[in-house]
């Protein structure tokens, strides 16, 4: 009893912290609650997971997290109470934003933390840990949205991330380790569509995909497993589709045409590992693709206001 009342209680600071960080207008208080919310989630490693292997990567993640918090914390003091912005300290309090995320050149530690997780703990690691430190990094792109080398180095940052995540996404045969490729994927596309101010809608519509995607995981879902890999690839007529087609619209608008062509050329070579195990699903479900649930259909339901919302 006290076991399941401690779970839910660590469950929902984790999403009630966030909340309250994103309406702080203090960046100190919102510091303190993404480190609260690493202590909820350790609680939960924990208490979920016994197996030795998954305590030790937990413990390069706590040490990754631990330096990476440090240093948002030294370097928020000089960016947020001084009037003279130090270049150094403004790039070091990014730096650490990175190593936070997970994005490139920091992608190294999401994969081994991923492969021992269950569907719970991979949708607060690759998704709600992740709202803190990209409003910090939304934040900071605002302020210096003015700066063409910032920008070109987000947008640098962007294209490698991207680039590892769909390398290194058709390397793998566990579905952890593809989810997480999948989330160095789109952890690229956060960052352009930080740029371009976009990044709320593209993050709402990843992270209801993403939600039908672990629930569907969750239920044995094969039919709403295998549209929402594929609604997670970007293709159409899905949610992250109009997401994305509206990041590529604003490169277009900003002749980033080159770059455009790549992502394009990234965004098929993603495309193969989603396919891959979108497939195994659809072979699951030959016999009963028609026969369609609430969850299916609240899937096709949000998918289809989405569409609606975009014209409209």
């Amino acid at each position: 009893m006290f076991l399941k009342f401690f779970l839910n209680f660590n469950l929902l600071m984790m999403i009630f912290l966030p909340m309250l960080s994103l309406t702080s207008s203090d960046w100190f208080l919102s510091w303190f609650y993404m480190e609260m919310m690493l202590m909820f989630f350790y609680s939960l490693f924990f208490k979920l997971n016994w197996d030795i292997l998954s305590n030790f990567s937990s413990m390069k993640y706590f040490i990754i997290q631990s330096l990476a918090s440090m240093l948002l914390l030294v370097t928020g003091l000089g960016v947020f109470f001084h009037s003279d912005l130090n270049l150094l300290l403004n790039f070091i309090f990014f730096l650490s934003l990175l190593i936070k995320l997970g994005v490139y050149p920091f992608h190294f530690w999401v994969i081994p933390i991923l492969k021992n997780l269950n569907l719970l703990m991979t949708f607060l690691l690759l998704y709600l840990m992740k709202i803190i430190p990209l409003s910090f990094m939304n934040l900071i792109l605002y302020e210096f949205y003015q700066d063409k080398l910032m920008l070109m180095m987000v947008v640098f940052l962007s294209f490698m991330t991207m680039f590892m995540g769909s390398l290194m996404g058709n390397n793998f045969l566990s579905f952890n380790s593809m989810l997480g490729s999948s989330s160095i994927n789109h952890s690229g596309w956060f960052l352009l569509s930080m740029i371009g101010g976009l990044f709320w809608y593209y993050f709402m519509m990843y992270g209801l995909i993403f939600s039908f995607l672990l629930v569907s995981m969750f239920s044995l879902n094969g039919l709403t497993t295998f549209f929402s890999l594929i609604g997670m690839s970007g293709l159409p007529p899905f949610a992250v589709f109009f997401a994305k087609l509206k990041v590529l619209s604003f490169l277009i608008y900003n002749n980033y045409l080159f770059f455009l062509i790549m992502i394009i050329v990234l965004s098929v070579f993603s495309l193969m590992y989603y396919l891959k195990f979108s497939f195994y699903y659809y072979l699951v479900e030959k016999n009963l693709f028609f026969n369609f649930n609430w969850l299916f259909m609240s899937f096709l339901m949000f998918n289809s206001l989405t569409l609606f919302l975009l014209f409209f």
